[in-house]
């Protein structure tokens, strides 16, 4: 990846480091962000010289969420030529992103400064490990936009936080904080700052790098065999509801309407 992508690699003592720089203000997922996702995962999976996958954020933030902005044009153009299907392709598009993240044989861990919000919040449940700093906020508000969460956090988070947290989360959409985090399982560890949290993913690599790759990928698959089933039906019933519950134009007025600033019912 080079500059000028939603995306960039770096590796460095077994670390490779994943840079979310987005296509919006605050490193907002849209454009060609969610093919360069996928093509990265693909890429570091198979390499000897990684032992752990980072994702990070650029410039004190993760990520806002998804491109709202990018993703209004692409449901006008997709209504102006009557594809009714578009959401349902389009969703599991994005949805084999993430799933990218969540199938690497390598141990992935999301090291999350700052906001981390939606769409970003449904990609870092598809990491195996998730340090934040104090600072960092989260929130899962697409019921805000009238749909369902369809990326994989409802179907993932439920094997990191409790039925009655994730329920709280989803209906109310509120913001909750790092330390709110930390309570409720979400995140493994707060640290007081950026440089602690990649200080963290080095130690991580240390500690990984004390027993064979193999082993690190076949833990990673007896854990997600158990459940990956189950994640798989879920994902598809939010993309099928989204679909015939919200459909482009909703979605698409709610989208305007929050980039505008005006509640949507």
């Amino acid at each position: 990846m080079t500059n000028g992508t939603p995306l960039h690699l770096a590796v460095a003592d077994g670390l490779a480091l994943v840079t979310i720089a987005g296509t919006g203000a605050g490193n907002a997922l849209g454009g060609t962000f969610w093919e360069n996702l996928e093509e990265c995962m693909d890429s570091v999976r198979t390499r000897d010289d990684i032992r752990v996958v980072a994702l990070t954020g650029a410039g004190g933030t993760f990520s806002v969420g998804m491109d709202l902005r990018w993703y209004v044009v692409r449901l006008r153009r997709a209504q102006r030529r009557g594809d009714g299907s578009f959401m349902d392709d389009d969703v599991r598009a994005l949805q084999r992103a993430v799933d990218a993240v969540a199938a690497c044989p390598k141990p992935v861990v999301a090291l999350i400064d700052g906001e981390c919000t939606g769409a970003a919040l449904e990609l870092v449940s598809a990491c195996d490990i998730r340090y934040a700093t104090r600072r960092s906020r989260f929130a899962l508000p697409e019921a805000e936009l009238g749909v369902v969460a369809d990326l994989g956090g409802l179907q993932r988070l439920p094997l990191l936080i409790n039925q009655g947290h994730l329920r709280e989360l989803a209906f109310t959409g509120r913001t909750f904080d790092s330390g709110h985090a930390e309570r409720i399982g979400l995140v493994n560890d707060v640290c007081p700052d950026p440089a602690a949290l990649h200080g963290a993913a080095t130690c991580l690599v240390e500690q990984v790098r004390r027993h064979p790759a193999h082993v690190m990928a076949g833990i990673k698959r007896v854990l997600d065999e158990a459940h990956e089933e189950d994640v798989r039906r879920g994902l598809e019933h939010a993309a099928r509801w989204n679909s015939a519950h919200t459909g482009i134009d909703g979605l698409r007025r709610a989208m305007t309407s929050r980039l505008q600033g005006v509640s949507t019912p």
